[in-house]
Order: structure tokens, then sequence, then C-alpha cells
């Protein structure tokens, strides 16, 4: 076979590489998986348009023109329906914004939206990722253009704002607009100084404890929200978090995990609205999580009793047996709530796991929950 040779470093040597044959058009798009909730209502207005980008690499030799389209299930919708696209040279890349409209009421069910190149009659709809790492050769791994829609019987209180501090790797906030929530990104300016009042949830993300030392400096002002009848949620963090008091009780974050994502979960308060309120958590929302069911949960040992565990789980992983807590735990705060997530819901979100979007839409709901105003 042909074969390209090239100088590595004094590691690697002399590096070889087959040649690759890669379409004419690479086509990908984002994201790979958008969610939509199965009824339009003023709780999901937001939740039923879906920003869908195509992005297209010219690889002939020359200027090129074509057309780009996504395939779309029956009933949906998409502005622009067809996009027409202008290569100048080869290696450059174009990018198409369409805006999926989902029907009014939808089956839940997962569709696939293929995206489609489409010059002279030829039609190209496939993209690679390359895979080169310096012990290996290069690979350009093909996959068909296109993302899952998945949707869902998922409901959010209307109306809801949530005011969110970015953490690491975060990509939760994407996931929160896509149940129906508007969200808003707090700076440092925002919580040294601005009205959390009119937030109905205030969230921290994947460590943010870790990363965010504004949000350390200030931690009080989400305290003093919560107690003012806010509800704090803070998602997953590691042992940062214990270098102060940052709940609102004494606590601090544990190295339990559950490693295994098909573990026994067991609810310890069936009737609390997470649980019930506005979607009722059954046994099938714990079924097709991703990788793990979370870690870092916060810790059972010398917490103050005010915090209080809302759920279980139970590892059959040979090293890690036994009743785990501490994974979804809750503080009454004066009028409001202080919620830790251990779960791995920033994991499952993207993942567009079913049961992580319905739980976490009753998360968010908690701050229109009757009883808290």
């Amino acid at each position: 076979p042909v074969q390209f040779r090239s100088e590595g470093n004094i590691f690697s040597g002399e590096k070889r590489g087959e040649l690759h044959v890669v379409p004419k058009f690479a086509v990908s798009v984002s994201p790979e998986i958008a969610v939509v909730p199965q009824s339009v209502s003023p709780a999901t207005a937001r939740g039923t348009d879906r920003d869908v980008r195509m992005t297209v690499i010219n690889h002939s030799p020359a200027a090129a023109n074509a057309v780009a389209q996504l395939e779309l299930p029956h009933g949906w919708t998409s502005e622009p329906a067809r996009a027409p696209i202008a290569f100048t040279r080869q290696d450059e890349a174009v990018t198409v914004r369409f805006r999926v409209t989902a029907p009014a009421s939808v089956t839940p069910g997962n569709l696939v939206v293929k995206a489609h190149i489409i010059e002279g009659t030829t039609r190209y709809g496939e993209g690679y990722q390359v895979v080169e790492y310096p012990h290996t050769t290069r690979r350009h791994v093909l996959r068909t253009a296109g993302l899952m829609v998945k949707t869902l019987d998922v409901r959010v209180k209307p109306n809801l704002t949530i005011g969110y501090v970015m953490g690491v790797g975060d990509e939760v906030p994407p996931a929160l607009e896509q149940l129906g929530a508007r969200v808003e990104l707090l700076t440092a300016d925002d919580l040294a100084g601005a009205d959390l009042n009119r937030f109905d949830v205030v969230m921290t993300g994947v460590r943010a404890y870790e990363r965010r030392a504004d949000l350390r400096a200030n931690n009080q002002r989400l305290i003093e929200y919560a107690g003012a009848g806010g509800t704090v949620i803070v998602n997953y963090n590691k042992f940062e978090f214990n270098d102060a008091q940052y709940g609102p009780f004494p606590g601090e974050v544990g190295r339990d995990r559950v490693t295994d994502e098909n573990s026994v979960v067991r609810v310890l308060q069936p009737q609390h609205p997470v649980f019930t309120t506005p979607n009722r958590i059954i046994d099938a929302d714990w079924k097709g999580w991703r990788q793990e069911r979370g870690l870092y949960f916060f810790d059972t040992a010398g917490r103050d009793p005010q915090i209080v565990d809302l759920l279980e789980l139970e590892d059959p992983f040979p090293y890690n047996k036994g009743v785990k807590r501490g994974a979804l735990v809750e503080a009454k705060v004066g009028q409001g709530r202080w919620i830790y997530v251990g779960l791995g819901l920033w994991r499952q979100l993207p993942a567009g796991t079913d049961g992580a979007y319905r739980l976490m839409a009753n998360l968010v709901s908690l701050g229109k929950a009757p009883g808290i105003r």
C-alpha cells in the first residue's frame, strides 16, 4: 500500500501512515443529541425549537458549490429548509445554522435527523474523526452525519429562571435550556452584588468550588438566598469544598461513589417533590444510565443531622460493596432549600439519559414548589 513516512520525536522515531480516502465533503453536526419535551405547554414553550449547526469541509482541490439540507421526520420543519454554500478553496470549512421545530405534539422516543450535502445529483452525508497518538498511526473513523432527537415525557414548572455558576467541563446549562428553563450564567459581579432573588434556582456547576474563587468568596450570599426562600443546588465537588464550611450546616464531601451504572437505587422519601413534582420518578428512570451512578458523595461522617439523605445506592462492585448515602442530600434553610447532588447528572444529561432529565426537571422545579415561596 501507499505510505507516507515522516520523522517523529526521539521517542516515536519514524512514523508511517497509510493513504486514506475521505469524502469530498466531510459533514458534521452539533449537537449530537437534542432533547425535546413531549408536549408543548407554557412550561416548555422555550424547549420546542433546536439550533442545529452543520459544518462542512471541502476536500476537493478546487472551488465548489453545494446545498446543505437536513432530513427531518414527518411534521418537523427547519429554517432554512435548504442552504446554499460556496467554497473558494480546498480545506475551507463552512458552518450553516438551522432552526429545527418539532410539531405541537410528538410521541416519546428517539428520532434520527441526518445531514446531507447535495452537489448536482450526488449526496454526501459522512464525516470523520481523526484518531492519532504518538505511538499509533493516524486513522480516519467515518460516521454518518446527523443527530439523535430524544422526545421525552418530561415536564418542568413554568417560567423558570436559573442562575448558574459554571464549573469545569460543564454541559449542564444547555440541558436546562432544552427543558425550557431560562439560564443566566453568573459572573463574579453577579455573585458579589446582583439581586439573586430574581432567580427561582441558583445552581453551581461541576467542581465549581474548585475553579471559581468568586464563588468561594461570595458563598454566604447563596446561603442567604436559600434562607429567603430560594433553592440552591450544588453539583458534585471534590475536596476543595471542604476547605471551608460552604454548606449551610457542617458537613464535607467524601470519597464514596457508585461505579456500576445499573446499581440499585432506593428512594428514602418517596413523597418528596424531587420524586413527584412535576414528574413522578419511577424505576424506569434509573435505567439506561452511563458509566456510573455518581461520585464524591456528601459524607455521612460528622454530618449535621439537618442535612438529610433523599436516596441511597448499593454498589455490587466487589471492591466497593455496600450501601452508599450522600448521593442526593437536602437541608432546609429558612424558607428555602440547599441541595447537594453527587449523582452524575452532569454526565447523564449530555448523553441524553431519560431519567436524568426527569430528575433534573424536578430539582429545578423546587424553586416553584408549594411551601417554598
